[in-house]
């Protein structure tokens, strides 16, 4: 008879544990239902960056872990602050409830003072749709896209526009060119310190960043390709591109080239998110990630 209890996450095995639920997991759904390796990896290496230049992962106090005879079979957590995140197996649905009761009282910190919780369902989820209506969320209707495409078809050319190349990233050398990047693309706040963190991460590889870059050596586009080989899946993650070089097709152009790299390493699917009303989902959609799953965002009250 099986014993199913949960726990604390801390520390890099209970990292590494999880990373290798999330991989085993991909295979019990019909679609990306939990995260992937990729995304756990980024969400320490990346959004996290600072913590692991400090030590201090205060992140990990909002994860917490289930597991069925010692065997993990869910977990929840939170990207950036103030969501939550379920990733439970296929034959461990049931444990949900229990999993958004905890998440409930034991939320991170919103990134804005009076924000509510956040979660995610795709809206093919009918099952967490229902779950979550009865616990007195509220859905606030599509928030986003996971897109997908085989790599087993013809692939895009992605041919490099005049005066550019397409050639891997050297953090060692490149991280404030890839951090310029990320600031003029997302608004963020990266510096070549954080960008050289990524690097630890163990789903990263150099020959999979990879960056379009002008005759005078300035970075103009990125793209990072993360690789399951055990799944034989990439994800594209970010796409970006400089705002001095906009419209010149090379965010097509560094995907391309990612797809050919990818295949060549074994990967049969792609995958790349998007935001709902984004106009990366035409340039998405011209590079084959036509089938798309709604991620639907849901809320509540921190006081309900």
């Amino acid at each position: 008879m099986s014993q199913i209890t949960h726990r604390a996450f801390g520390g890099h095995d209970d990292f590494m544990a999880v990373r290798q639920f999330l991989r085993d997991s991909y295979t019990g759904y019909d679609w990306m239902f939990n995260w992937g390796i990729d995304r756990w990896d980024v969400v320490r290496y990346s959004g996290n960056a600072a913590c692991e230049l400090t030590g201090d992962r205060i992140w990990e106090q909002y994860v917490r872990v289930w597991e069925d005879d010692g065997r993990i079979v869910g977990v929840i957590h939170p990207e950036d602050g103030g969501d939550l995140f379920v990733d439970v197996d296929a034959a461990y649905r049931d444990l949900e409830n229990e999993m958004y009761a905890w998440g409930e009282s034991n939320p991170s910190p919103p990134r804005r003072e009076g924000s509510p919780l956040s979660t995610w369902a795709q809206s093919v989820d009918t099952h967490r749709s229902e779950l979550l209506l009865a616990r007195g969320w509220r859905r606030i209707g599509p928030d986003g896209f996971t897109r997908r495409r085989s790599l087993e078809t013809q692939l895009p050319d992605g041919p490099v526009a005049e005066g550019y190349t397409v050639r891997s990233i050297d953090l060692a050398r490149d991280a404030e060119q890839r951090a310029a990047v990320s600031r003029s693309a997302f608004g963020s706040k990266r510096t070549a310190e954080l960008a050289k963190v990524l690097a630890q991460a163990p789903t990263y590889r150099a020959d999979l960043d990879l960056a379009a870059v002008a005759d005078d050596g300035t970075f103009a586009a990125n793209t990072t390709v993360w690789l399951d080989d055990v799944n034989r899946y990439a994800v594209f993650e970010p796409v970006g591109t400089h705002s001095e070089h906009r419209r010149r097709g090379l965010a097509s152009a560094v995907i391309a080239e990612g797809m050919r790299r990818a295949v060549a390493l074994g990967a049969t699917v792609a995958y790349v998110g998007s935001g709902e009303g984004s106009p990366a989902n035409a340039l998405y959609e011209r590079l084959g990630f036509v089938d798309a799953d709604t991620d639907e965002l849901w809320q509540k009250d921190r006081d309900s």
